[in-house]
């Protein structure tokens, strides 16, 4: 069979969502252009990593258009709707308004976040997974859902610590810097190490609740679709 690319059907995302998406997009522009204009090399971080997240509110329409009747068309645009959100809040109040330094609670309800996305995107991709066998059961997709997101908390967590290794961040808090400088190190045991013990944990236990919540979320809302 030729490859085809489609058209991108806007027709098939609900209004309110779709109206959403429109915002999230429009606010990654603009973040964009206000870090090019501001510019310095941390604004230039910040312009770039917004247009790649501009670029990843479109991948729903990617997968529409360039799916050439695969099972990655049939994506619902809920997952995406998630995705969207997760990086409007990142990048609009996490980094630019700068809640990530101001809050320390931030980074715990930003995986809370991130677990329930995946486990709404895990869930689905379930039942698109089982399609060709027949309805895919609700509870194998719900256990799907929750490790779905467990499997994406780890490998975030990989990612960490391989960028702490060779590239000397610190994303995991184990070490001296400016991104442990509002913790109380007396309450690690004054070790950094412990502290990085302790972020990594939290890190995976709040994306563990963040999944529950979206697999929950996904059998009351499924459920109610039918």
């Amino acid at each position: 069979m030729a490859y085809k690319i489609k058209k991108d059907p806007i027709n098939q995302i609900p209004k309110v969502q779709l109206v959403f998406w429109i915002i999230v997009r429009i606010a990654m522009l603009v973040c964009a252009a206000y870090s090019f204009i501001k510019g310095g090399r941390a604004n230039i971080v910040m312009g770039w990593e917004s247009i790649f997240c501009w670029i990843f509110t479109h991948l729903w329409d990617l997968f529409q258009i360039l799916g050439n009747s695969s099972f990655i068309e049939e994506v619902p645009p809920i997952s995406q709707t998630m995705l969207n959100a997760i990086i409007f809040i990142g990048i609009v109040f996490g980094s630019y308004l700068g809640f990530f330094d101001k809050y320390m609670w931030f980074d715990e309800f930003m995986h809370i976040m991130s677990g329930l996305a995946c486990a709404v995107f895990g869930y689905d991709f379930a039942v698109i997974i089982q399609r060709k066998k027949g309805p895919c059961a609700v509870t194998l997709a719900a256990m799907f859902s929750i490790m779905f997101a467990l499997t994406v908390a780890v490998g975030w967590e990989f990612y960490e610590f391989l960028m702490d290794s060779l590239h000397g961040t610190n994303l995991q808090l184990a070490k001296a810097g400016e991104e442990t400088a509002m913790f109380d190190l007396s309450k690690y045991h004054n070790e950094y190490g412990y502290l990085g013990l302790f972020d990594t944990m939290t890190d995976m236990m709040m994306n563990t609740i963040g999944g529950i919540i979206g697999m929950i979320f996904m059998i009351i809302y499924r459920k109610k679709k039918k």
